[in-house]
């Protein structure tokens, strides 16, 4: 059964190499992997076909010569493949070994008890620094994630949970995903939202598959969120981000912006105990 991996690329040739290579040491072997670059001012294109040469079977190249951004960058990658089952790559982690064979005992088994629907499944990470060393074994633990917590399609809508690194889904979560709106802030968050709206299954790993590398350059990083001062620092990029998800799941047909401020004051009220 296989996966295609699917890497959107921008400036990485810091950490790019460790990242392939962890993806060439996957226990499970039945992938490709497809990489579309968002035109790089480094070496980044060059470090990706060197490997596309080397591995000419496993790794594909997208062609591209312009900045799409990371949004519709991935939703390029997603039109073009065609597998039944699709996973998710950042240019600067580094997957543990048995990630993807994991992740894809997961889904047979979910799809054996739900044929037919829409599913991901995704897992906790490990917080690491540039450097590979440990900050907390424990992504979700890091910033206060409960993933248990997160069973409809309103729970998503005020905290998504899934880290879009770790996620695998099969080929109907994709078909149901495609084309993104305008709206769409992140590519696994409009993915997620789309399965749990069409009634999909979302389900996860209980540790960690992924080395969540944290740097000075992450577009989306982990964060602290038990910190009262760090939420004080960031209080109006947290306005930023609510309104703009706002705008995303009210096009997914979330209606009433005072249940949303209901469920948001829910859940973090639920963190308190």
């Amino acid at each position: 059964m296989k996966i295609t991996i699917l890497l959107s690329t921008y400036n990485g040739e810091k950490y790019i190499v460790e990242q392939l290579d962890s993806i060439l040491n996957q226990t499970y072997d039945d992938w490709i992997l497809l990489i579309r670059d968002d035109y790089s001012q480094d070496n980044t294109e060059n470090i990706i076909d060197t490997y596309v040469k080397k591995h000419p079977d496993k790794i594909k190249k997208l062609n591209s010569s312009e900045n799409f951004g990371v949004v519709k960058s991935f939703e390029e990658l997603l039109k073009t493949c065609s597998s039944e089952y699709i996973s998710f790559c950042d240019q600067d982690d580094i997957w543990i070994p048995t990630k993807l064979e994991e992740s894809m005992k997961k889904m047979v088994e979910l799809e054996k008890k739900h044929p037919e629907k829409p599913i991901a499944i995704f897992s906790d990470l490990a917080v690491v620094d540039e450097n590979l060393n440990v900050i907390h074994p424990s992504f979700w633990e890091y910033s206060k994630i409960d993933p248990k917590r997160i069973k409809t399609f309103e729970d998503l809508c005020v905290r998504v949970v899934a880290t879009g690194c770790t996620l695998l889904i099969n080929k109907k979560a994709k078909e149901i995903s495609l084309p993104f709106i305008k709206e769409v802030r992140m590519h696994d968050s409009w993915v997620l939202l789309n399965v749990l709206k069409y009634n999909g299954i979302i389900d996860y790993l209980n540790h960690a598959t992924v080395l969540y590398r944290q740097h000075e350059n992450n577009v989306v990083g982990a964060q602290n969120k038990d910190s009262i001062s760090s939420k004080i620092c960031n209080i109006g990029r947290i306005i930023e981000e609510n309104k703009k998800q706002w705008e995303m799941i009210h096009k997914l047909g979330f209606s009433s912006k005072l249940r949303y401020v209901f469920f948001k004051i829910k859940y973090h009220l639920g963190n308190l105990f």
